[in-house]
């Protein structure tokens, strides 16, 4: 069984034990195929491996470090650490260039050429040649982020406007809670039981919010017996938080932190961009984006405020990614070093020709 030193008997095993138990008791020492003792012995065998394989499924579950998904939530709701769900992106598309009081509805869709779907709002009226609509992705998921100028049509033309804006700021926008990063948290209030005010507890009332998955304490930010909560989002490419969720943080914490505290400022991590310049022996469109792919794991995972990338390690990651054989890293050049408030995203990649 789990993690509890007994080994469970098999179905054979178990045959076995009764049938010489009954033997013994009933001073047998012949086995025959209709004795009733060999019947008995498979019956009774049957039912206790069941058992064991009931019992062997509450060891596994009785504790989060092991549970189903469903076990899960009940840890999670008796530790008051329910698993976060999916949030809806949200943020503006962008017409430049149109006349002036050209009127955009609530309640617009507006789409992208994979499907998503974005509905507006509210009302908005261009001026200065510029048209900026609030919208708001109509599922709620991580796919509704949409990168800074992609394009987005309207579903239903207006007068005197081109159906194509382009995307501005859309993000926030995540997938229900990773079902590890979940089973993570429940066990963290296992370690780390409430102090009442302890750096660990702003790091778990923070991580409680949607769209922050990281957090870090920073003890007398603002003076003595103030504290800073940096946060941060599981978004490799934008993990600073916006000014609206960083207020949800804010007004999440307040009612919780001591009221002794003077001073309670949230505030969103600082982005260190990481330009690289890359020359792949076997260079493709699908060996770049798994070598993308594995830089920014390495990025998300080793990069914590304060700590020190060493360019071995992301030598290392390159080197995981799927159909890469060798590879030349240009820049950069040394270690990268983070400060108390930075975590790294990349930034531009060049990829350059490979040489022997």
């Amino acid at each position: 069984m789990q993690n509890s030193g007994f080994s469970r008997p098999t179905l054979p095993q178990l045959i076995d034990t009764i049938r010489g138990d009954l033997l013994t008791r009933f001073n047998e020492d012949s086995v025959l195929r209709r004795l009733d003792a060999e019947v008995y012995a498979r019956v009774q065998a049957a039912a206790i491996h069941t058992l064991y394989g009931y019992i062997d499924y509450l060891a596994r579950n009785i504790l989060p470090d092991l549970a189903d998904e469903n076990w899960l939530t009940r840890h999670g709701n008796i530790k008051r650490c329910p698993r976060k769900g999916a949030t809806k992106a949200s943020g503006f598309v962008r017409w430049e260039g149109v006349q002036n009081a050209i009127s955009l509805p609530a309640d617009t869709e507006i789409h992208r050429d994979d499907g998503q779907i974005y509905t507006t709002t509210v009302p908005t009226t261009s001026a200065q040649g510029v048209l900026r609509v609030p919208v708001v992705a109509k599922s709620s998921s991580q796919a509704g982020n949409c990168e800074d100028g992609i394009a987005l049509r309207l579903a239903t033309p207006i007068s005197g406007l081109s159906s194509t804006g382009y995307a501005d700021s859309i993000r926030t926008g995540t997938d229900i809670e990773d079902l590890d990063s979940w089973r993570q948290r429940i066990m963290a209030r296992w370690y780390d039981t409430p102090q009442g005010g302890a750096d660990s507890d702003y790091v778990r009332w923070a991580k409680e919010v949607l769209g922050i998955s990281r957090a870090w304490t920073h003890r007398h930010k603002n003076g003595i017996g103030t504290v800073g909560v940096m946060v941060a989002s599981d978004d490799v490419d934008h993990p600073a938080p916006t000014q609206e969720i960083l207020t949800k943080v804010r007004e999440h914490i307040l009612p919780l932190a001591p009221v002794a505290g003077s001073g309670l400022t949230v505030f969103a991590v600082t982005e260190k961009s990481v330009p690289l310049s890359l020359a792949l022996s076997t260079d493709t469109s699908e060996i770049r984006a798994a070598v993308i792919g594995e830089i920014k794991a390495f990025l998300q995972r080793e990069g914590e405020p304060g700590s020190k990338l060493f360019l071995s390690r992301l030598t290392e990651a390159i080197s995981l990614a799927a159909g890469e054989v060798a590879h030349r890293l240009i820049a950069p050049t040394g270690d990268i070093e983070l400060a108390q408030t930075e975590v790294p995203v990349l930034g531009e990649v060049t990829w350059a020709k490979y040489k022997e």
